[in-house]
C-alpha cells in the first residue's frame, strides 16, 4: 500500500497539486492533506484510489519509499465503450493544460452514427478546455463535424494503408479498424516520432477546397 512519503514524492515528481490529485481519485483535498501530513491513514479503499490515480499518471512505487516514472505504459481499451473510454482518457490527460489532439486516418461518419450525442458532448468539453483537434481524413470525405480548417485529406491509397492514430499529451493511441480495440502507449520517444510523422503527413496532405464543399451536418446519416 502507498505511504505518505511516496504520495508526496509522486506529486512532486509530477508537479501535481493536492487538489488535482484529490480530483483524480474522487477524494477531498483535506483527505490528501491529512494523509500526507500523517494525521491519519485513509481507509484501504481510498488509499487504493490514491495509488491508482498516481499509477495512471505513469508512477511506479518501489518498496516503502521509492518512486519512479515509468518509461512506457500500456492501456488496452476494448468493447462497446472503447471510444467513450478513449475520449475520457483524452479529456482527462489534457483538461488542465489544454493542448492539441492529432488524429490520422480518421473516418468520423460511423463513429458519429454510433455515438452522436456522446461525440458532440466530447467535442464541446474539449473546446471549453482549450483543446483543439487536427484530423487527416480520406481524400473526398466531406463528413466534417468540426471547422473545415481542422481537416486535411490523405490520398486514397495512403489512407487505406493506415490504422487510426490519436496523439495527445505524450500518448499514442492506435485504434484497430476491424475491431473495437484501442491500444494506448505512453512513451515520450514514441510520441515524438509519431508526432513528426503526423506533421509530415499534414504538411503534404491535400487541403480540401473548403469554399466548394457542402459541409456534412451532424444530423446526417
Amino acid at each position: 500500500m502507498i505511504t505518505k512519503e511516496q504520495c508526496k514524492a509522486a506529486r512532486s515528481f509530477l508537479g501535481l497539486k493536492q487538489m488535482e490529485l484529490a480530483d483524480d481519485c474522487g477524494l477531498s483535498k483535506t483527505a490528501i492533506t491529512h494523509f500526507e501530513s500523517g494525521l491519519f491513514n485513509p481507509r484501504a479503499e481510498n488509499m487504493e484510489k490514491i495509488q491508482e490515480a498516481l499509477e495512471k499518471r505513469g508512477i511506479e512505487f518501489v518498496g516503502n519509499y521509492g518512486v519512479q516514472k515509468r518509461q512506457t505504459s500500456f492501456q488496452l481499451l476494448e468493447g462497446k465503450t472503447m471510444y467513450l473510454d478513449l475520449w475520457d482518457d483524452v479529456f482527462d490527460t489534457l483538461k488542465r493544460s489544454g493542448g492539441e489532439v492529432l488524429i490520422s486516418y480518421v473516418n468520423e461518419r460511423p463513429v458519429f452514427q454510433a455515438y452522436p450525442d456522446e461525440l458532440m458532448s466530447h467535442l464541446k468539453r474539449l473546446k471549453e478546455h482549450n483543446i483543439s483537434e487536427r484530423l487527416l481524413s480520406c481524400e473526398g470525405d466531406t463528413f466534417f463535424i468540426q471547422d473545415p480548417e481542422c481537416y486535411r485529406w490523405l490520398p486514397k491509397d495512403v489512407f487505406r494503408s493506415g490504422m487510426m492514430f490519436f496523439l495527445y499529451g505524450g500518448k499514442v493511441a492506435l485504434q484497430f479498424w476491424s475491431n473495437s480495440v484501442c491500444l494506448i502507449i505512453e512513451n515520450k520517444n514514441i510520441y515524438d516520432e509519431e508526432r513528426r510523422r503526423f506533421e509530415y503527413l499534414w504538411g503534404n496532405a491535400i487541403i480540401p477546397p473548403y469554399e466548394n464543399l457542402v459541409m456534412s451536418q451532424t444530423s446526417s446519416t
